[in-house]
């Protein structure tokens, strides 16, 4: 009897031992997602489910800003300072700033072949929505090239200061 006591006694505190460890083992597991913001704050820690991660945490940062200038009046100004020459501040107030290298000598080459004035004209017309989105948007604009009628697009993406954009011409 002694030496099943003696046993048991040595199963169960080993039992008691792994259960305390696993215990400790889980908890700061928890708090460590807790910290990070993938559970929840209160027992027994229960990790978000991404509908609640997705409300949490937005993966569009500009959803909810509210727009202070619409595509349109991002394409009235971009159309204006290409009617003044003004090839810079065209790319610099119109254009998301990753952009501007490119859309500048995009526009510099179109000036040295001389179609500004073509490409005024066909912008000057309007643009109009294919697919508005709540951070990115694509309008459409037509344009005549011998004789033919052809459909060009302008994306735009909403900044953090609700401003919209143009990031592709």
């Amino acid at each position: 009897m002694t030496k099943k006591f003696v046993v048991w006694t040595a199963l169960i505190t080993v039992a008691v031992l792994f259960l305390i460890f696993f215990s400790f083992a889980w908890a700061m597991n928890r708090q460590n997602l807790v910290l990070a913001g993938l559970a929840k704050p209160f027992f027994p820690y229960f990790k978000y489910s991404q509908d609640e991660l997705n409300k949490l945490y937005p993966q569009y940062e500009n959803l909810d800003v509210a727009t202070t200038q619409s595509p349109e009046e991002t394409h009235k100004k971009f159309v204006e300072k290409l009617k003044a020459n003004d090839l810079n501040g065209a790319v610099e107030c119109c254009f998301v700033k990753r952009k501007w290298e490119e859309m500048k000598a995009g526009l510099e080459n179109v000036k040295k072949q001389e179609q500004i004035e073509i490409m005024v004209s066909d912008l000057e017309n309007g643009i109009k929505p294919e697919t508005i989105g709540d951070t990115k948007s694509l309008y459409f604009y037509s344009i005549l090239r011998d004789g033919k009628k052809y459909k060009e697009y302008l994306s735009f993406l909403k900044n953090s200061q609700g401003v919209w954009l143009i990031e592709s011409l």
